[in-house]
């Protein structure tokens, strides 16, 4: 009697169960098993655990020689509608330098040719023992003098530049960064060509200072400021000039305090 009736539970399991999804091997394999759950007398009903594994995602199996694609964090490189939109310039965001610096035309310019002075004298110094025998008198004294310069004047000179006008000056002056190039140039690059009696690199020295130069005096012309510099072939210019340089080479004592 019971094998009758458990016989009649697996065919009405399976007739509602292939009714449900006639074509579904995941469904037909779920049917099997909880037909076989059946004759044991087990309480489960099969219609309704059958749905929930229809319901659960089948797992396709992964065809041979197929690569899983691999997730990267690496992005497009940007568009150039993208690029013109971050370098877009704000009109008025370098007005307020050009008017402090036209404000302060006399000062910065009087910075400058300052850097004129110690660079004429770095030039000079340098020149007397280029291309001399390493080693040597005119070496030696080049050595002496290019420690003492440095270290006494040039180095001294900045300091005294930023105790006066305060750190600020690198966010309220343009043509602040061309003086610092400037000051860099005789600080290291041109010791570094007379050192090794490099004539290229001399000459590269000499065409970067011009380059650092015309840009100040560009500058000074588009702000209304026009700098005057030396006619170094008027004699009249070279006295000027000479006696205008003369305290600016010195040794010189420590920052002055901010006005």
């Amino acid at each position: 009697m019971r094998g009758r009736y458990s016989e009649r539970r697996v065919a009405v399991a399976l007739e509602d169960l292939m009714h449900i999804r006639s074509h579904s091997i995941l469904g037909l394999a779920a049917a099997l098993s909880l037909a076989l759950v059946a004759c044991d007398g087990g309480g489960t009903n099969a219609v309704d655990a059958m749905k929930k594994a229809d319901e659960d995602p089948v797992v396709e199996p992964k065809k041979e020689g197929e690569k899983k694609e691999i997730p990267t964090a690496d992005m497009p490189e940007p568009t150039a509608e993208e690029l013109a939109a971050w370098d877009r310039k704000d009109p008025e965001g370098e007005k307020h330098l050009y008017k402090w610096d036209k404000s302060n035309a006399k000062k910065m310019q009087t910075y400058w040719k300052e850097l004129r002075c110690l660079r004429d004298e770095m030039k000079k110094n340098g020149q007397l023992a280029f291309g001399t025998e390493p080693g040597g008198p005119e070496q030696e004294k080049w050595e002496q003098f290019k420690l003492a310069f440095i270290t006494m004047v040039v180095d001294p000179w900045q300091q005294r530049l930023f105790a006066a006008e305060g750190q600020d000056i690198l966010t309220k002056s343009k043509v602040i960064g061309n003086i610092l190039e400037a000051h860099e140039l005789v600080m290291k690059h041109y010791p570094t060509a007379y050192n090794n009696s490099d004539e290229v690199e001399l000459k590269v020295q000499d065409a970067r200072w011009m380059v650092v130069e015309n840009k100040v005096k560009d500058y000074y012309e588009k702000i209304g400021a026009p700098i005057d510099l030396p006619n170094l072939d008027d004699p009249k210019d070279v006295k000027k000039w000479e006696k205008f340089c003369a305290p600016v080479i010195l040794p010189q004592k420590g920052p002055s305090k901010k006005k």
